[in-house]
């Protein structure tokens, strides 16, 4: 965490991990936690990831980011077939996969002989610089039907070209950046229809290791609160390291800013504020293991709940770096204290589409209520 926390702002410059920052999740086995053991992996669920990347997080948002998306996207390719995770994982256990399943609509998909041809544009995807592997969506036409068999492809992140397309305020060490394709040829090995992915009571039982039984959007949805959640707790740990010092962080008349009672009463609803989004998290990654190990598919209510504890872990963590600001005043806003960047960075993190604390409430209201049918799927 010390290094991430020493090389945040160069990471920030960048626009991408700083390569000390790299070198060393690399080397520590950071992206492939959650890999297949017979691959060199560690097969970590959820609340591991959260553990590591809350931690991680303390120093760096971006490159905690980074870290869990691979994790996310290694969890992805291991639901692939063993010939597909041989070909990533077998020659190099270390190998990092990325993934973008945003992709244009201007995108195309056509089966060919022994697999798919594709081309086009997928965007936000979040260390593709570090990536050897990239999983991404495919909309394959069906001829005559009007219809698309949509698949997860995995492919070589040496075929593709990438786009220097991520500017933004918050996460802006995450090198996010576009990747193209074009008349890349995709074997059929190396595909996965989109549902099974999905969709975990799809999947066969038999053929994977139990921590790929879990819900895959309820898993990718959670392990976002790793990082966000050690932000908040380095946004804080950042304070704290102020007030120590004996720097009027709120401009009082106190000899120490530590004696205003507001610093006090803040500090403790602060710390209150970010166990609670712990514990939401922590609950929803015991949900989701518990399942997987029983090889039981979570039902509605269950993932509608797991939707609802993301949500409260990042407004909770979100309304934790704000109360933090208001310590800071004004000072907290320049470029050379550290709060600024955690704070966008939450920002940032906490309104990623997966995330959506207010579309989170309406499925678990629905739920709730019984209301079965679902504008937004949360399979």
């Amino acid at each position: 965490m010390p290094l991430l926390r020493s090389h945040a702002a160069e990471t920030e410059r960048l626009r991408d991990l700083a390569p000390a920052v790299d070198a060393a999740l690399r080397a520590g086995g950071f992206y492939t936690l959650t890999a297949p053991r017979k691959f060199g992996g560690r097969e970590a669920g959820v609340r591991t990831i959260i553990e590591v990347y809350s931690e991680l997080g303390r120093g760096c948002g971006s490159s905690a980011w980074v870290g869990k998306i691979h994790c996310g996207a290694a969890h992805m390719a291991s639901l692939f077939c063993d010939e597909a995770r041989q070909d990533v994982w077998g020659e190099d256990g270390s190998a990092v996969v990325s993934a973008s399943l945003n992709g244009s609509a201007s995108n195309t998909a056509h089966a060919v002989p022994g697999g798919f041809t594709i081309s086009g544009e997928w965007r936000y995807a979040s260390g593709v610089h570090q990536a050897q592997w990239l999983v991404c969506k495919l909309a394959v036409e069906q001829e005559g039907s009007g219809e698309q068999d949509l698949r997860l492809a995995l492919i070589p992140a040496s075929e593709v070209s990438i786009v220097n397309t991520w500017d933004m305020a918050g996460m802006e060490g995450t090198g996010s950046d576009s990747f193209t394709v074009r008349d890349l040829f995709v074997p059929a090995h190396r595909t996965l229809p989109l549902a099974s992915a999905m969709d975990d009571s799809l999947r066969s039982r038999d053929d994977l290791e139990s921590v790929y039984r879990a819900s895959v959007p309820s898993m990718l949805g959670l392990s976002v609160a790793g990082p966000v959640i050690g932000m908040a707790r380095g946004a804080l740990e950042h304070v704290m390291s102020m007030l120590a010092q004996g720097r009027p962080v709120t401009g009082s008349t106190y000899t120490n800013a530590i004696d205003f009672p507001s610093v006090q009463l803040a500090v403790a609803d602060v710390a209150s504020l970010i166990d609670t989004a712990e514990l939401h998290a922590y609950r929803a990654a015991d949900d989701i293991e518990a399942a997987s190990l029983r090889g039981d598919h979570l039902d509605v209510a269950a993932r509608a709940r797991i939707r609802m504890d993301t949500g409260v872990v990042m407004l909770r963590c979100r309304e934790a770096v704000e109360r933090l600001l208001d310590l800071g005043g004004t000072s907290a806003f320049a470029r050379s204290n550290a709060l600024q960047r955690y704070w966008r960075d939450v920002s940032t993190a906490t309104r990623h589409a997966l995330v959506s604390p207010s579309l989170n409430r309406e499925i678990y209201g629905r739920a709730l209520l019984g209301i079965t049918e679902q504008h937004v799927p949360i399979v």
